[in-house]
């Protein structure tokens, strides 16, 4: 019953994407790990339409990985499915105007592998968005759950809302960005209200005596600054996130230093003839994206899913390394005439302890790798993608060494460097047709 629903939903695809001009793409991965001799594949399937006033997509990929216990694996041959990519976008007659919401793996200003308020990892939410990009201006407020309420894992639900302002003079943009984060499903006066966060924040504090003072809302918030130069030749950019700020340093220097929660980001690429050079670096000092009194800048409100540990890359918000750590990426793409890419990079990583989900601990200075033990991640990535008319292949690998590897310790809560060392070994494989 089951495989012949399967069948149908697939024939209605493909007949619908054949009438009405909405293309189909069919994709299977497959990552082989040789310390373990173990495969795991993605398969998956987009359905999509792009066209200057509206674009649809409709992705849908199954995974075999263990990740996710799914109740009807049996039916799907032991994998369990995610809806990654499905939204709707709609433009105005010019494109400046654009209001969109599904699920999409959310991005960031600036093109890096180290941006810091949206990760380089692919993390796929619920949203809803709104922007204007004029000749000189930009704005977006942007909601995304993270958290649904009616989550058996977890006691409360967990959202936050995103905010953009810039301007634009030729290739040049400058940008603030802010961020909030609390435990509830939806807040039509942070997503409406076009104030920065701090101030949006502040004035609904249950302290004060207006009335729309609100009780029990304890919101964290974060704000930053970016700017990024696109030209033909070169693209340089660099961003700034602060959680917390000492600022008794300037008006009460003889009183408590509160720990500077900052993170960092910066990075140039050369376009030339024979391909993309790109340096990148970032770094985030002990604390940054804690909870500090509010929820923390994570997509998950605790380090561990029903029993299993999450992996702290995946659960940041933000720079994937999150707090305490500082990284290095040099990176070479090259494209031939659009049916090769060549892409390999080199990346240095070095991460001190971690509490994603922990309240800032009552501590006074400002705390940057000076753990007695630090993780050294090195890592050597190199792909190549072949584009044949309609057919994708690729093929990747990632090679290095972990030592003194991060792991997680119940007891604390926290993830600390251990004495343990990790080869780095991953062989990635895949195949694409697009009808």
């Amino acid at each position: 019953m089951f495989k012949k629903l399967r069948l149908l939903l697939f024939t209605v695809l493909f007949v619908y994407s054949l009438s009405f001009s909405v293309n189909l793409e069919l994709s299977a991965e497959g990552i082989y790990l040789p310390e373990t001799s173990q495969i795991t594949d993605r398969l998956a399937v987009k359905l999509f339409h792009l066209s200057p006033n509206f674009d649809f997509m409709a992705e849908i990929a199954f995974y075999n990985d263990d990740k996710y216990t799914f109740y009807e694996s049996d039916y799907y041959f032991d994998h369990y499915f995610l809806i990654e990519n499905s939204y709707v976008t709609f433009r105005n007659y010019d494109g400046t105007i654009e209001f969109g919401g599904g699920i999409k793996d959310l991005k960031d200003e600036i093109d890096s592998p180290y941006s810091l308020f949206f990760s380089s990892e692919r993390i796929s939410s619920p949203y809803l968005e709104a922007s204007y990009s004029g000749e000189n201006m930009f704005y977006t407020t942007r909601w995304v759950q993270l958290v649904s309420e009616s989550n058996k894992y977890f006691e409360t639900a967990k959202s936050m809302n995103y905010k953009t302002y810039g301007l634009k003079f030729g290739d040049f943009r400058f940008g603030y960005q802010d961020a909030l984060v609390y435990d509830r499903t939806f807040d039509f006066y942070y997503f409406l209200n076009p104030m920065p966060a701090y101030f949006s924040q502040e004035i609904r504090s249950f302290s004060n005596t207006m009335p729309w003072a609100e009780k029990d809302k304890n919101d964290n918030t974060l704000m930053g600054f970016f700017f990024d130069f696109d030209k033909p030749t070169y693209y340089i950019y660099s961003q700034i996130l602060v959680d917390d700020l000492n600022t008794n340093r300037f008006f009460n220097p003889e009183g408590t230093q509160n720990p500077d929660k900052i993170a960092l980001s910066g990075g140039v690429k050369l376009k030339t003839n024979v391909g993309n050079l790109g340096l990148h670096g970032a770094l985030a000092t002990q604390y940054t994206f804690q909870p500090g009194g509010g929820p923390s800048y994570t997509v998950y409100p605790e380090n561990l899913y029903d029993t299993k540990v999450i992996n702290y890359t995946e659960n940041y918000i933000g720079y994937k390394y999150g707090e305490n750590a500082a990284s290095v990426l040099i990176d070479y793409e090259y494209n031939y005439k659009n049916w090769f890419n060549f892409y390999t990079s080199f990346e240095t990583v070095f991460s001190g302890v971690k509490s994603p989900t922990q309240d800032t601990p009552s501590v006074e200075g400002t705390f940057f790798l000076d753990d007695d033990t630090l993780e050294k991640r090195f890592i050597y990535t190199i792909a190549t993608d072949f584009y044949f008319k309609n057919f994708e292949l690729n093929v990747s690998s990632d090679m290095g060494k972990i030592q003194n590897a991060i792991i997680y310790d119940p007891d604390q809560n926290k993830f600390i460097p251990s004495d343990e060392e990790k080869n780095i070994f991953t062989i990635n494989f895949g195949l694409g047709i697009k009808f």
